[in-house]
Order: C-alpha cells, then sequence, then structure tokens
C-alpha cells in the first residue's frame, strides 16, 4: 500500500517537472524565434541600407558653364556604373528652344540609353545666355530611369537667373590662362613670321682671291687698329713698298670706299695724307 502511494507521488513529480521542462522549453523556443526575427529584420535592414548607399545613383541640374553656356549636367553620383541610363525631358521644354542644333541634341537624348560610370558626368548644351528668357519660360520635367531605378526631376531655369552676373573664381581664372595662351600664341606667330623673312643680301661679290687682295686685307686691317698713319709709317710697318701700299689703299678708297684719308694745315702730298677707316 506504501508503495503504490510512492509510485503515485512519484509520478506526480515526474508529470510536474515535465510540465515545467514543456513551459520552460516552449518559452525558449519564442525568444530564439522572436531573436531569429530580429536577426533577420536586421540582416534586411543592413542589406537595404548598404544597397541604398551602393548603388548608382543618377542626376541631372542646370548650369552656365564657360561665362555663358546653358547646359544640363548629367552626372552617376553613386558609386555603382549606372546600365541603360534613360532620361526623358517634357515635350513642351524642347519645342521652346529655338535653336534647331540644340533642340535636335535633347531630343537625341530622349531616344538615347547610355552607360554612366560612377562619378562620370554628361553635359548637354541648351543654349546661350541671349535665349535664356526663351529656354526659362518652360518647366523641364525629367524622368529618370536606370538598373531597377526612377527618379523625377523638376528644374525651373528662371530661378537662375542670378546666375547670369556671377563669375566663380575658377571662371577669372580660366579667363585669365585664356589672355595668357591668346598672348603667347601671338607672340609666337610673330617670331614665325619674323624668321620665315628672307634675309636680305644687299651686296655679294665672288672672286678668286690674290695676293694683292691678301695684302689689301691686311692693310685694312692695319688701317683700323692703327689710324692716322701716313703711307709710309703703314709700308714700314707691314714690309711692303710704298708706291704698291698706295696702289692699294687708292682701291679701297674709291672702289671698296672703306678708308678715307685726311691732311694736317694745307698739305696736300700723298706722303703725307694720314688714312682712316671710313665710317
Amino acid at each position: 500500500m506504501v508503495t503504490d502511494w510512492l509510485m503515485v507521488i512519484i509520478t506526480a513529480i515526474y508529470v510536474v517537472a515535465t510540465i515545467f521542462i514543456c513551459i520552460y522549453n516552449g518559452k525558449s523556443a519564442k525568444a530564439a524565434k522572436e531573436q531569429t526575427e530580429v536577426a533577420q529584420r536586421q540582416t534586411k535592414e543592413m542589406i537595404k541600407q548598404y544597397e541604398a548607399v551602393n548603388r548608382p545613383f543618377v542626376t541631372i541640374r542646370f548650369d552656365i558653364i564657360r561665362s555663358g553656356l546653358l547646359c544640363f549636367v548629367i552626372e552617376n553620383e553613386g558609386p555603382m556604373p549606372a546600365h541603360d541610363v534613360c532620361i526623358n525631358i517634357n515635350q513642351s521644354f524642347i519645342d521652346n528652344i529655338q535653336d534647331s542644333g540644340d533642340r535636335g541634341r535633347l531630343e537625341e537624348l530622349n531616344d538615347a540609353s547610355f552607360y554612366l560610370a560612377s562619378k562620370q558626368k554628361m553635359t548637354i548644351l541648351l543654349g546661350g545666355q541671349p535665349a535664356f528668357a526663351n529656354i526659362a519660360k518652360e518647366v523641364a520635367k525629367i524622368d529618370i530611369s536606370y538598373d531597377s531605378f526612377k527618379e523625377h526631376t523638376e528644374i525651373d531655369i528662371n530661378q537662375y537667373r542670378f546666375l547670369l552676373v556671377y563669375n566663380s573664381p575658377v571662371e577669372d581664372i580660366s579667363q585669365h590662362l585664356k589672355k595668357i595662351r591668346d598672348n603667347d600664341e601671338k607672340f609666337h606667330k610673330k617670331i614665325i613670321k619674323e624668321m620665315e623673312k628672307t634675309p636680305q643680301v644687299q651686296n655679294i661679290v665672288l672672286h678668286k682671291a690674290t695676293v694683292d687682295d691678301a695684302n689689301k686685307l691686311k692693310i685694312y686691317k692695319h688701317v683700323c687698329i692703327e689710324p692716322h698713319q701716313t703711307i709710309g709709317q703703314i709700308a714700314e710697318k707691314l714690309e711692303m713698298e710704298k708706291e704698291y701700299v698706295l696702289d692699294l689703299l687708292m682701291e679701297l678708297y674709291k672702289v671698296d670706299r672703306l678708308v678715307a684719308f685726311t691732311f694736317h694745315g694745307v698739305e696736300t702730298d700723298d706722303g703725307k695724307a694720314l688714312w682712316y677707316k671710313r665710317q
């Protein structure tokens, strides 16, 4: 009898323990499930944040470049390349552009599908500053699609009117460098023009040199170095005959016109003449 009661008591204890174990396991399983769901949500959020950061991001903006060219700048600002980029600009804005060339470029852009690498940009010309008022009449409504993304942008060009009177420091530097380049080009062209001119040669005489020519040159050099000497002094210095020296001096005087002579006082004797280089 006692043994039966002991078995009942032990069985009841086992049943109660089993119930507590099941309850605990249920709570543990629920907590594990909740932790798993939280981890999955966190993982999805991390993937979402990663994809939001590491994705292409194509934008379009209005700008004025080179002191007066109105343009749209298309740029992939994201770290990943953009594939099959399609840009559609409302036709009413395109029709408002008067220049056929600029209008044709926008129409070609609407039909294009292109690739943009990370940080790559494209510039689409709209026209010059004189056309600003006409181009700004319509708001540009732009739809951009690429990969699995779509963007919509509206640009009211009239809000950028202040840019027409603004010159950035970069633009100032650009204009200064342009002036330097233009001046350099003018200078180089002038040098080349001067170099291409045919040098002017006034007198050329070609003949076979003789002993008399050599002595005449020697006499001329002596007169240049030691001017205002008489025929006798020159002949003695160069060890030549006086009559021979006189003949060559007269040739230098009358033909070559390289030397001249003068007298002291009223004397006109050839032997008293003082010879010097003609200026």
